[in-house]
């Protein structure tokens, strides 16, 4: 499998969108198949996805945190998920339709003569016992 760096896609759809059990279906190994509306983000710069793991009194966690600027606007007070593309072609979803539900945070400027650019900065954090699922869109 080619491993190529870089995200060339970040999509959102809403939680209530996704089929049940699709972390533990990662979870036992299966990648999850999609077939669900999604809305395209339009990114800035180089995002950023990471992911990690821990192991504590036998239960595993999972964090993951999606960085991107956008002129775009994600809708507030709604519970949503986000599907990461990858250059190698791998997908991630991020959330499923049971709680937790991924934070998103974000902040904004005005941007500066000097060419800093007026976009917003989102942070999407969430933590669960797998976060970051492989799936096909």
């Amino acid at each position: 499998m080619n491993y190529l760096p870089g995200i060339v896609s970040i999509r959102f759809t809403d939680c209530e969108n996704i089929p049940q059990h699709v972390m533990q279906q990662s979870i036992s190994g299966a990648v999850i198949h999609l077939a669900l509306p999604s809305v395209k983000i339009n990114f800035f710069g180089v995002p950023k996805c990471k992911w990690s793991g821990t192991l504590a009194s036998g239960c595993r966690n999972e964090k993951a945190t999606l960085e991107f600027n956008t002129a775009d606007i994600i809708p507030e007070g709604r519970r949503l998920a986000f599907i990461v593309t990858v250059a190698s072609g791998r997908q991630f979803l991020i959330g499923s339709r049971e709680p937790k539900y991924p934070q998103i945070e974000y902040d904004e400027s005005t941007g500066s003569p000097s060419g800093d650019a007026a976009l917003r900065t989102y942070k999407i954090t969430h933590i669960a016992l797998k976060s970051v699922l492989p799936c096909i869109l």
